[in-house]
């Protein structure tokens, strides 16, 4: 029996950094989608753990959460099934797009799932969270908002949903990447990065009071210091705000960044990537949802 499971990456459409917590995360307020765009990841119980996958660079061995996941998971459950993976990636690694956390958490329900869920939903989400801050809201396949450092996981419903699977995401990622660590690190040497957390609560609110598509909450400061070290990613994105008329902003602790793309047709959107590569290079990956 082999079980595929779709990984999609998520947008972070609000990522408010609120401040460092004692145990040295940090903490946040997000609104997060995932897409219609991701990975996929084939599973099938075997005589030990192994990893392929199709995209080059990609570490295979137990420092990536698919392998991980099957090790957490033997540990929580008792039981003792080896697992071959299967990863079959598009997502870019080092984009803010969390497409390694959502390989893990794909893991983590397939192999479940092959043994015959022996754990719960509410496991599960714990191991998630002992995976990645980022882990969690993959298992909920909805928009959500997240709190803590990621790991208290709030699913949107209603309107509010509604409004989320609505919205038609144009992202790009440049040949650069950002690694996460040194992004907060570098907001912990300048506090003032930091948003209040009673402020971004209220945008949270008032959002979800009214959710629509052309109002939503873009905020993302951990542009700061991503602006300084990559002014480029500030020119793409004022240049996209301007030219097209839409709301671009990055996603995540960066490299890749989206635009809402709800009112563009196909010509537009392909000028769009046109003007991405023209000022980030050919080499600039971009995808549009379906």
């Amino acid at each position: 029996m082999k079980v595929r499971k779709f990984s999609p990456c998520k947008v972070n459409l609000m990522l408010a950094i609120t401040g460092v917590r004692p145990d040295g995360f940090h903490e946040l307020v997000s609104l997060v989608t995932p897409t219609r765009f991701g990975d996929e990841l084939y599973v099938e119980i075997s005589d030990s753990d192994s990893l392929k996958c199709n995209m080059e660079g990609v570490p295979c061995d137990s420092s990536n959460l698919v392998m991980r996941a099957a090790e957490i998971f033997r540990r929580a459950s008792g039981r003792t099934e080896r697992f071959a993976f299967d990863l079959q990636k598009k997502i870019p690694a080092g984009a803010g797009l969390g497409g390694g956390s959502s390989n893990g958490a794909a893991a983590l329900a397939a192999v479940n799932e092959l043994c015959g869920n022996p754990l719960p939903m509410a496991k599960l989400a714990d191991l998630a969270a002992e995976l990645g801050s980022d882990c969690p809201l993959f298992l909920s396949n909805s928009p959500v908002v997240m709190r803590g450092r990621g790991e208290k996981v709030f699913p949107l419903f209603g309107a509010a949903r509604r409004c989320l699977e609505r919205v038609k995401f144009f992202v790009f990622k440049p040949e650069f990447s950002i690694n996460t660590g040194w992004a907060y690190s570098q907001m912990k040497k300048n506090p003032s990065d930091y948003i209040d957390r009673d402020l971004a609560e209220n945008i949270i609110s008032e959002w979800l009071e009214n959710p629509c598509v052309f109002n939503l909450p873009l905020v993302n400061n951990m542009q700061i210091e991503a602006f300084k070290k990559y002014p480029a990613l500030e020119v793409a994105i004022e240049e996209i705000k301007k030219r097209f008329r839409v709301p671009c902003m990055m996603s995540g602790s960066g490299s890749a960044c989206f635009a809402v793309v709800n009112d563009l047709d196909g010509g537009a959107l392909k000028q769009m990537e046109i003007c991405v590569k023209d000022m980030l290079g050919e080499s600039c990956i971009t995808f549009i949802e379906d």
